[in-house]
């Protein structure tokens, strides 16, 4: 049996009693009583909180030096364009059109079976949420570690000249010829002497080590300098901060330091969300836009700097010869992937907390460029800087050139290598350098926080949605999640986390991100073909956008089409981490057994397992399963029109083209809202439908409700209430039972319209303005129907003609 209906019958009248609770909900929720952001100001701030991260930092401006330069912006923007955007607009649409997370969307849309694609969406941003926590780990560490070096005369803890550091030996390859000079070295400084730079020799990338092949007629000549930033900061890192093990294989304890930091990391994030939007839409207020006031005083200070220049020339100097390589485009689309975060469904779950009347295609253009334009703009702050670090390494090593950056490779240009190795030398060798490092550590926690809580948040929506945890308050039930990610999570903080890390980095999301992405678009435009004609009228009707035939074209064939070629082209290689010829620390970067290469792909392949499982379990619908979202208040729009009746209205008459528009539905405010048949003839000679009548019968218990309110004030309308028919039966219109319309009647056949209509009783449109009573619903079917007389639309085309305006002609255009 379905469950009751919304409107029942009572003593005193018929009583709206859920829609009418509405003015009394709570501030902060909707009004199906769901969370919401207190403006739109906060969803847009935690949006581009959560789609600029680390990335546009670290790893951005080095695609562009490794793959083109300025260059690399075509593929980049040509993979926003035909990837990126759309799949942010669809994402922010199915958030915030069906009001919940990713897991529960599909159900609303009719798609049970879909729910794996949201598990798995939710289990990938899980993985991922468990090894970014402990960036924001380190990112931790060092800046304590940064108010040690204040407290202890302003020496960073990572520079060369902290005390008790001993540079290691610098290798030097010279000519046999000048190898005995005197002058070859100052004695004073362990440094080479510059006026011989020419009679050294380098490899072709990196410096030369003790292993380094000699070439015919040079020598090896090891000294130890006095001044070595670089080794220092290596060594900080990799000695002190991760307590580095040899191998994956080799956990070897968890560092005090780095412990203490996770613990700091997991509070603030818990501190963030554990009131939900409450909460976490105050904190982006900060940890959105401080990042941007850190990187305008960088942009700043690192123009400035000595050779900033040359840093500038390897960022933007563009070489189009490498765009015909397959790789540059596979690296622009994976970095609008990760940059945006889309495939990971908490754009879906962010977007269900937002206004419904927002005009979401908007906001993720405007979201979306201003990622980019961050990346962009960051790669102007990183470069001049990497510039500067140049110059200074140049004067230690002859192998390293200030006029170009290409020797810094043995640094660390990408990801974690240029955050805390490459940027520490740098500030370490600018006046007041504890000041730089404070500012860029902060930036960097700023950064990472808002994605972390944002993927967290995320999760929780989900589990909220599927029931998880409804009898927790919600701090307690934000706890839970929090404690089992904390305890999951203490893998990457061991002495051999950081190669857990990378193994996750590469995989988790190698596949699930091209999966997700493309099912949604085939859950929309192609499992069910009335799918998109209601999403794209329920999105006008609430947002007054259209989307237009470049979103049907875009979901429907270039979006998947593009999809499957990167699934497809994500299996072309197992090794990604190339394991087989890894060597143990500190002879190599680190050990991978081979086993470590399945591990991979079973974390890249488990949200696909998962969504397989649940593809199983699943039931299929049965015929009456769009009928229970209608009962759910949420599902309602401001027409009272629930999407599952606009899906059946659509699946049972496709073709609408010659639907008259029926008039007779509820209001809200104190008045009836009912055109009569002449201000619908005056504005539609050719309409023949007319309003049917209100009527004394109780909702029957299989009866399904779907009101339809009126909000008068919003918008000028038509003249309403004058006139109204005495019975349906003067317009061709007869009464039918539920149990009728279930069982089917005698004289129904395939183009008989069975559904309840909301009709409110003529005395309405006396009373008073504060005091709406409801008639009940009945069901009515087309008597006597023909196959040219059309179908009557009531619900919605009747919105369309009185709560915006529109003649029954466009309004039926508008559908």
């Amino acid at each position: 049996s379905r469950s009751p209906p919304v409107c029942v019958p009572h003593a005193g009248g018929m009583e709206a009693d859920a829609l009418d609770s509405l003015d009394s909900r709570t501030p902060g929720t909707d009004e199906g009583g769901r969370a919401q952001y207190a403006s739109k100001v906060e969803l847009i701030l935690t949006l581009v909180g959560y789609a600029v991260g680390l990335g546009n930092v670290w790893r951005f401006p080095y695609l562009c030096y490794t793959y083109g330069g300025g260059a690399f912006l075509v593929p980049y923007f040509c993979a926003l364009a035909v990837l990126g955007l759309p799949l942010f607009v669809l994402e922010m649409g199915l958030g915030q059109m069906f009001r919940q997370g990713t897991l529960g969307v599909w159900s609303r849309m009719g798609l049970p079976k879909f729910r794996g694609v949201g598990a798995a969406a939710t289990v990938t941003t899980f993985m991922v949420s468990l090894y970014y926590q402990v960036i924001l780990a380190w990112t931790i560490y060092y800046l304590g570690r940064t108010f040690e070096g204040i407290f202890s005369g302003g020496v960073l803890p990572w520079d060369d000249q902290r005390p008790g550091f001993v540079c290691p030996e610098t290798v030097l390859v010279v000519r046999n010829e000048v190898v005995g000079n005197p002058y070859l070295v100052v004695h004073k400084t362990g440094l080479f002497n510059t006026s011989y730079t020419g009679d050294f020799w380098c490899p072709e990338s990196g410096v030369p080590t003790r292993e380094t092949a000699l070439p015919e007629g040079f020598s090896l000549l090891a000294t130890i300098p006095s001044s070595c930033p670089a080794s220092a900061a290596v060594s900080f890192w990799e000695t002190e901060a991760l307590q580095q093990s040899s191998g994956l294989d080799d956990f070897g304890g968890i560092p005090l330091g780095l412990w203490i930091s996770y613990n700091v990391s997991w509070i603030l994030t818990y501190i963030c969300i554990f009131k939900g939007v409450a909460s976490s839409g105050k904190v982006v207020y900060v940890t959105a836009t401080l990042p941007y006031i850190v990187l305008f005083i960088f942009f700043w200070r690192a123009i400035t700097l000595p050779n900033a220049l040359t840093g500038v020339k390897f960022y933007v100097e563009p070489d189009f010869s490498l765009l015909g390589h397959a790789e540059v485009w596979m690296r622009a689309v994976t970095q609008i992937f990760f940059s945006l975060g889309v495939g990971f469904g908490s754009l879906i779950a962010f977007a269900s907390y937002g206004n419904r009347h927002s005009d979401f295609a908007r906001d993720a253009l405007n979201v979306s460029l201003i990622n980019c334009a961050t990346s962009f703009f960051a790669g102007f702050v990183v470069f001049p800087v990497l510039g500067f670090l140049a110059e200074e390494m140049s004067e230690i090593n002859p192998c390293i050139s200030s006029e170009t950056l290409d020797s810094l490779s043995a640094v660390g240009l990408s990801g974690a290598g240029l955050a805390f190795i490459a940027f520490p030398i740098a500030v370490s060798q600018m006046p007041i350098g504890w000041l730089w490092s404070l500012l860029f550590f902060l930036m960097l926690l700023c950064l990472g926080i808002d994605s972390e809580f944002a993927m967290v948040e995320s999760v929780i929506t989900v589990l909220s949605d599927a029931g998880v945890g409804q009898r927790l308050p919600r701090p307690v039930f934000t706890a839970g999640v929090c404690a089992v990610s904390y305890v999951l999570g203490l893998i990457f903080i061991t002495r051999g986390g950081v190669y857990w890390f990378q193994l996750f980095d590469y995989y988790s999301c190698v596949i699930a991100m091209f999966v997700v992405c493309l099912l949604e678009c085939l859950g929309l435009m192609w499992a069910q073909p009335s799918n998109w004609p209601v999403f794209r009228a329920q999105v006008e009707l609430w947002t007054g956008r259209h989307l237009g035939c470049g979103f049907w074209l875009s979901w429907r064939y270039v979006v998947p089409s593009v999809l499957a070629v990167l699934l497809c082209a994500a299996f072309t290689e197992g090794d990604l981490m190339d394991a087989k010829n890894s060597v143990r620390y500190p002879q190599g970067t680190g050990y991978y057994p081979e086993w470590s290469i399945y591990i991979g792909w079973f974390l890249g392949l488990l949200p696909i397992i998962v969504l397989l499982v649940f593809l199983a379990q699943t039931p299929p619908p049965s015929d009456d399963d769009w009928d229970d979202p209608i009962h759910e208040p949420e599902m309602r729009d401001d027409v009272g029109l629930s999407l599952a009746h606009e899906r059946e209205v659509a699946k049972r008459a496709p073709d609408l083209e010659g639907a008259t528009p029926c008039t007779a539905f509820d209001t809200e405010g104190g008045g009836s809202a009912r055109s009569s048949p002449e201000t619908l003839a005056k504005s539609e000679p050719e309409a023949e439908c007319a309003p049917c009548s209100s009527g004394e019968d109780a909702v029957g218990p299989d009866d399904i409700v779907v009101r339809m309110p009126y909000r008068s004030e919003s918008r000028d309308t038509p003249d309403v209430g004058e006139k109204t028919a005495e019975s349906c039966e003067d317009y061709g219109f007869e009464e039918m039972s539920a149990g009728a319309a279930d069982k089917g009647a005698p004289d129904a056949s395939a183009d008989v319209e069975a559904r309840t209509y909301g009709k409110a009783s003529s005395s309405v449109a006396s009373s008073d303005a504060g005091s709406v009573r409801q008639q009940p619903e009945r069901r009515i079917r087309k008597r006597s129907p023909e196959p040219d007389d059309g179908v009557p639309v009531c619900g919605f085309l009747c919105g369309a003609v009185l709560q915006r305006g529109l003649p029954p002609k466009a309004a039926k255009r508008w559908w």
